[in-house]
């Protein structure tokens, strides 16, 4: 094996484009918790075990696609699923998919970053509240998108790795408190019982495992993009040291949050805890009393959704500038403004769904489709047009 075939299959290379996929899942959306809670941890002990599977098929399906791609000869997510679709013309429903969850995740960002806000400034996060606190983000959003994208997409990566340890360091947090004695407490001041557990396994399964992995199949395109340079065998031990990353994280996060899940449910019958679901991580700090580290988790997840949300507008606005029109307005910068206009204001509208609202049915329908369109098709198409690739290559 030569230098060039090593280093690209080596698992050093390797977790470099596992990163990829891991920065792309743990996020703003993964850091509050709401994910979390929705999919895993409000059904109790399987949240710790469910995530694993989860991304078990997560990483079955990525490897597949990739491999797919690679021995195609191919380095991004549109030329690979023309490819793999009996009509190049199928490509379309991966299209949709991703444009809804880029912004469906944009959507959400904007009212994340709208609850963060109102939680730490003590505002409910209910009614009139909600639609000021997200104009305000919206209102910032423009700034930053007009004045500084560059900034934001620079300072990305330092957020991204901000919000991972705050993240792990409020999951040990939780863990640790002695949250015996807070629930008895909490319970006694507010007049009301410990809630049981969702009793479901039939839902627990297919949203946990099934419907999660399906939407976060967002994560193909940049996994494609990012393994150019790696070989067959370095695709497979990215998407082995990415299930463990990704897998573990989640599961870790899964248990903590179903520790937790009983009281947050309780309290949030309560006057003063009425959206207490809505970012639970921030709840648990506010709860254990930690005040460094809930001024920390705050303002990182803020400046975390703020970010996602000026980097998915200007992915929106690069994508489709070019084609609304140009013949007819033929400014580009009038083309950029209009589309991040259009981007932006139905990001608003849907943003009053809450981030609660957002992750169980955006994320939720399009990972119904993510199903038939990404997952399915893997299968079906990928596993057979590899085998017939790589046969056609061996017999040259």
């Amino acid at each position: 094996m030569n230098e060039k075939s090593a280093l690209k299959s080596s698992w050093a290379v390797a977790f470099t484009v596992a990163s990829v996929w891991f920065g792309t899942h743990v996020g703003g959306g993964f850091a509050s918790g709401n994910q979390v809670i929705q999919y895993f941890a409000n059904y109790g002990w399987t949240a710790v075990i469910y995530p694993i599977i989860a991304m078990g098929i997560l990483a079955v399906v990525m490897n597949i696609m990739m491999k797919f791609a690679k021995v195609n000869g191919f380095d991004n997510y549109k030329d690979t699923y023309r490819a793999l679709y009996p009509k190049p013309w199928m490509e379309v429903f991966f299209e949709i998919f991703y444009i809804v969850i880029v912004l469906a995740a944009m959507a959400a960002a904007v009212a994340g970053a709208g609850e963060v806000l109102a939680n730490f400034l003590g505002i409910p996060y209910v009614g009139a509240s909600k639609v000021i606190m997200n104009l305000i983000i919206v209102a910032i959003l423009i700034l930053l998108s007009i004045f500084g994208v560059k900034l934001v997409i620079a300072a990305s990566t330092v957020l991204s790795v901000g919000i991972i340890v705050i993240t792990a360091i409020m999951v040990i947090l939780g863990l640790t408190a002695d949250f015996d004695a807070i629930a008895a407490q909490m319970t006694g001041e507010y007049g009301v019982e410990l809630a049981k557990y969702t009793v479901a396994p039939g839902t627990a399964i297919w949203k946990g495992i099934f419907v999660y992995a399906a939407f976060q199949c967002v994560s193909i395109p940049p996994m494609i993009a990012a393994s150019k340079d790696l070989s067959v065998k370095g695709v497979k031990r990215a998407n082995i040291l990415g299930w463990l990353m990704n897998g573990l994280a989640l599961a870790a996060s899964g248990w903590m949050l179903s520790k937790w899940y009983p009281l947050l449910a309780a309290l949030a019958g309560t006057e003063d805890y009425a959206t207490c679901l809505g970012i639970p991580n921030q709840t648990v700090l506010t709860i254990v009393g930690i005040k460094w580290a809930l001024v920390a988790f705050s303002v990182l997840l803020f400046c975390a959704f703020m970010s996602t949300c000026v980097t998915l507008v200007y992915t929106m606005i690069q994508r489709f500038e070019g084609k609304l029109f140009p013949k007819v307005i033929k400014a580009q910068k009038v083309r950029e403004i209009l589309v991040g206009g259009i981007a932006i204001g139905l990001c608003f509208l849907l943003s009053l769904l809450g981030l609660s609202g957002i992750i169980k049915y955006a994320y939720g329908y399009d990972g119904y489709l993510a199903l038939l369109v990404i997952v399915i098709p893997a299968f079906v198409w990928g596993i057979p047009k590899t085998k017939k690739a790589l046969a056609a290559q061996k017999a040259e």
